[in-house]
């Protein structure tokens, strides 16, 4: 019986150090995995025959900008089950047949150099408008711009933090041959666009840092 009894102590003696020595539990989260939200936009209406290219422009650089976020997945046209027109109510069953949380629409008009675009947003699943429907007018030049501004007021009502798709990048540009380098300050759409770009500066002073008054 002793002889059983030594041998049983032996045995623990030699588990607790093992247990002692073992690695404490760690999970890692390392790749966390964002599901984009899914967003409708059909194109916007041209209310009149000059606005029919410039409403289908800015429809596709709203969702351009929100889809470049990374935090939104749109959904292909082809999936629609209905045909939107600003004026009318949403029929919610169509877009929660497609598994759309938001639904985007707007409408377009331009008189002139003058365009106006108004835009209205909605959460598909409750059935409600986020917010009130908003109108912005610029310029046929500056089209743009107003669907950068549509785009910040999507993602800020969303997301709930403020949007940054109509702000602007200082930069110094280099150009000229290596030993007479000339460094000019120019400014762009926060996209990169090449046609925003434009240059501040003429490179007849020195440039060392983006800044200007």
């Amino acid at each position: 019986m002793l002889k059983r009894l030594v041998t049983i102590l032996v045995a623990l003696m030699a588990i607790i150090p093992l247990a002692a020595r073992a690695e404490p539990l760690v999970i890692r989260l390392d790749s966390p995995v964002i599901e984009p939200i899914p967003f409708a936009l059909p194109a916007f209406d041209a209310e009149n025959a000059a606005a029919t290219q410039v409403a289908a422009d800015i429809s596709r650089l709203v969702a351009e900008d929100l889809t470049g976020t990374g935090l939104f997945r749109q959904i292909p046209s082809g999936a629609f089950l209905s045909q939107h027109r600003f004026t009318q109510q949403p029929s919610y069953t169509d877009w929660r047949t497609i598994n759309a949380q938001a639904l985007i629409t707007g409408a377009v008009s331009v008189q002139g150099e003058q365009v106006v675009v108004k835009f209205r947003l909605y959460d598909v699943f409750t059935g409600a408008e986020m917010g009130d429907g908003l109108q912005f007018v610029g310029t046929t030049g500056a089209w743009r711009r107003v669907a950068h501004k549509v785009a910040d007021q999507v993602y800020s009502r969303i997301t709930g933090e403020s949007g940054y798709f109509d702000s602007r990048v200082i930069f110094v540009t280099e150009n000229g041959p290596k030993e007479n380098r000339v460094k000019t300050i120019s400014i762009m759409d926060q996209d990169g666009f090449p046609g925003s770009i434009k240059q501040l500066t003429t490179g007849g002073s020195l440039v060392l840092a983006p800044r200007f008054s």
